[in-house]
């Protein structure tokens, strides 16, 4: 095997990854109880009373659910950039 070709399946790898991220994030939801528990914990770590106040949205909770679409969109645009940086080298050295 050449480089060549480990940059390219590096660069799909990358690729596939941020595919997957993407619509991972499309799909995620974090249902009410999950995210009560989830604020639970950050006042505990804090040693703070949770503020257990939230917009629910078919049994969804809207802020964390935009938390994890954020998490995982950020993901996918990272390994985007990656993917497509092994393609410029490809570009640019081969």
């Amino acid at each position: 095997m050449d480089y060549k070709f480990i940059i390219f399946l590096v660069s799909i790898i990358f690729g596939c990854l941020s595919a997957g991220a993407w619509l991972y994030s499309s799909q995620v939801k974090v249902t009410r109880e999950k995210a009560v528990e989830i604020i639970k914990k950050k006042a505990k770590q804090k040693n703070e009373q949770p503020n257990l106040s939230g917009v629910s949205f078919d049994g969804w909770d809207v802020r964390e659910t935009l938390k994890a679409q954020s998490k995982w969109n950020s993901l996918g645009a990272i390994f985007a950039s990656i993917s497509m940086f092994f393609q410029v080298l490809i570009l640019i050295f081969y």
